[in-house]
């Protein structure tokens, strides 16, 4: 390959989108030719992160006054929900590539019983390809959309699926303790986000109902060939970034 790729990103306000910037920034194939932040348009990159300045990144704009002709490729890193509304609004001739959970789960019905919401965009879900890829290389490379997996399933898939394959762990009684930093929760205020409130201090939170179980249970059972259950303890700690999931597992006789 030697022409860049013209590339739009949604939400690129977020930090999501600040974190993608600077990664594409650096990428010799990525021609960066639209920006959306639908709160922040009409600023500069560089007004809502100083450190993306010098650039020579587009104004930030909203999403309605896009023009996709010459763009090849977005990345959404719009939040959950957001994505399912705007994708459909994308000509077909441009790739997508969806940093929300919105096209992971495979199920309909499984998506509306933990976001609490029907899916707009339902005839898309099978279609989409899961990017976990060091899994799946090869389907991403001829997909039109595709579905990043998110953080404590990729950092809980990654170290499974290999063991899962081979029959080394049995596929019940597999517990994982997780912990993440503040940044993963997105850029909005919100109190229990608070530097007051997390800083000095660990905690458990959506025990039993974190939306990311569905998404892990479904890559381990897709490798498993039977539905594997877990034990999935997040924890919020002090600092920006960073995840760290320790998994304990039963080992089989293979092993």
């Amino acid at each position: 390959m030697t022409t860049p790729i013209n590339i739009a990103i949604l939400g690129a306000s977020g930090y999501t989108g600040a974190e993608l910037l600077r990664l594409l920034e650096n990428h010799p194939h990525a021609n960066i030719v639209a920006l959306t932040g639908d709160s922040k348009a009409g600023l500069e990159a560089a007004e809502v992160y100083p450190h993306l300045r010098d650039l020579g990144l587009p104004k930030l704009t909203t999403i309605e006054s896009l023009d996709w002709t010459n763009i090849e490729a977005v990345f959404c890193c719009l939040p959950h929900g957001a994505s399912q509304k705007a994708i459909p609004n994308i000509p077909d001739h441009v790739v997508i590539i969806d940093l929300s959970a919105d096209y992971r789960l495979k199920d309909e019905a499984t998506y509306e019983q933990w976001y609490n919401e029907p899916h707009h965009d339902a005839a898309r879900l099978k279609e989409a390809v899961y990017g976990l890829s060091e899994l799946a290389a090869r389907d991403i490379r001829k997909a039109q959309l595709i579905a990043c997996p998110g953080c404590y399933p990729t950092s809980v898939q990654l170290p499974l699926v290999p063991l899962l394959e081979k029959g080394l762990v049995k596929h019940e009684n597999i517990i994982v303790d997780a912990k993440s930093g503040v940044t993963g929760a997105g850029r909005s205020v919100k109190l229990g986000n608070l530097y007051s409130e997390v800083n000095e201090g660990i905690g458990a939170y959506g025990i039993g109902k974190h939306r990311h179980m569905p998404e892990i249970e479904q890559g381990l059972s897709i490798v498993a060939g039977e539905d594997v259950v877990i034990s999935f303890t997040p924890h919020l700690v002090p600092m920006n970034r960073g995840i760290l999931s320790t998994i304990y597992v039963n080992l089989t006789e293979e092993a």
